[in-house]
Parts: C-alpha cells; sequence; structure tokens
C-alpha cells in the first residue's frame, strides 16, 4: 500500500483500484436483492470465484475489496453490507492490517473489527456472520523478510485467538477455523499448493477453503 511513498508513517492510502471496486460494489447494492449471501473482506475475498465455487446458493454478493484492511472496511460498510440487506456475511479480515503500511497490533485489529460487527449487527440484527480466521503466509515472500515487519505466522495465531473471543460479545457471530487446514507446521509456512505467492490463495486453495467454509454457510441459508 506504500507503493511509490518515500514517506508514510503508518496512514492507510487509498488506491484507484481500491476506488474503482467501491464503485462497483455501490452500483450493485442498488439492484441487489436482499435475504443472500454477501461476502466481505480484503483480495482473498475479492479473488473468490463465489459464483463457480456456490452455484446453490441463488443471491451471493462479493463485496471484497483488494488492499482493504480493517479500519478500511469500516469506512464503506452500509454500502458494502447493510444496503445489500444480506441474511448471511462471510468476513475475511486481517493480514494487510499486518503489511508495512499499517502494521496494527492484534489487539488494534480486533477493535476494528468489533466496530464492523457492531454497525452491522446493529443495521442487520436478524443477520448471520462467519468470520474466517485469517490464513498464515509464507513469512519469507509476504512476512518480516521483505520488510512487513508485522506480518507472521505467530502474529496472526495471536490475532485468531483475539477473535475468538468476540464470539462471546456477537451473539449472531461463527468463527471459522481455516489456520489450521492451511498451515504447515513443521515449516512455518502457509501450505505451497494452496497459494500463488505466498499469502493468496491457488485454485487449490480456493477448493480448500469452500469446503471448509460451506457446512457453516448451508446451516443459516
Amino acid at each position: 500500500m506504500r507503493e511509490d511513498m518515500i514517506y508514510n508513517p503508518n496512514y492507510y492510502q487509498l488506491r484507484s483500484y481500491m476506488i474503482q471496486t467501491m464503485e462497483k460494489i455501490i452500483v450493485g447494492n442498488q439492484k441487489s436483492k436482499p435475504h443472500g449471501v454477501l461476502f466481505f473482506g480484503d483480495s482473498i475475498i475479492e479473488w473468490y470465484d463465489i459464483e463457480n465455487y456456490y452455484p446453490e446458493i441463488r443471491i451471493k454478493y462479493n463485496s471484497g475489496i483488494c488492499g482493504a484492511t480493517s479500519e478500511s472496511l469500516r469506512w464503506i460498510c452500509d454500502e458494502a453490507v447493510i444496503k445489500y440487506k444480506p441474511q448471511v456475511i462471510v468476513l475475511m479480515v486481517g493480514t494487510n492490517d499486518l503489511g508495512n503500511t499499517n502494521m496494527r497490533s492484534p489487539r488494534e485489529i480486533v477493535q476494528n473489527v468489533q466496530i464492523l460487527l457492531d454497525l452491522i449487527q446493529g443495521n442487520l440484527p436478524n443477520a448471520h456472520i462467519l468470520l474466517l480466521e485469517t490464513l498464515p503466509c509464507d513469512e519469507k515472500f509476504q512476512g518480516s523478510f521483505v520488510g512487513k515487519k508485522m506480518r507472521s505466522n505467530e502474529m496472526i495465531a495471536l490475532l485468531n485467538e483475539e477473535y475468538k473471543n468476540m464470539t462471546q460479545i456477537f451473539p449472531n457471530l461463527v468463527l471459522v477455523p481455516t489456520f489450521e487446514f492451511f498451515f504447515d507446521k513443521q515449516k512455518n509456512s502457509i501450505i505451497p499448493k494452496y497459494t500463488t505467492d505466498g499469502l493468496h490463495l491457488s485454485e487449490t486453495g480456493y477448493v480448500r477453503l469452500t469446503q471448509i467454509i460451506k457446512p457453516s454457510l448451508i446451516t443459516f441459508i
């Protein structure tokens, strides 16, 4: 997110491709049908081909935004989630907060996610939210070795522990464990076949993610 900036002491910056995605999301909510399933989050969600992986779900929308953080998702919650009036929200967020622009702690990320969840449930009290654990990474390509000092599998595991505590606060929240299924403990890395670059998912990775999510998702449809 820093791109070519020579100075940026932790100030999040929107980029043109993010704004273009946001515009598509806003156009989409104007013609959306209520009571569907909405996917919301960062690039892992935006690049998730939900049409292909969830053919049995008739009403579904993807509000993923490449580069989004827990803070920036709050800024567009109304347009990207609330106005779609979904029955179920699938949320994944966290890894960009640990990158080299925001560098937020797990506790700070959770505070933002709590605000996001409060906004959603305050406006959509009957909606169910599936919060996906943040996935592991290959630290050699997506962690401190390349300047992303806060992004490590240890930090991600701490973030997921913090997420577990939130299930006691929000009655309609279900935490879906995903980390362990993508993590190679011996190598302390995401399993290679599940990723394209040490962070984003390959087709095999999306197949595995769908296998994990679908059983919980179907129960709320």
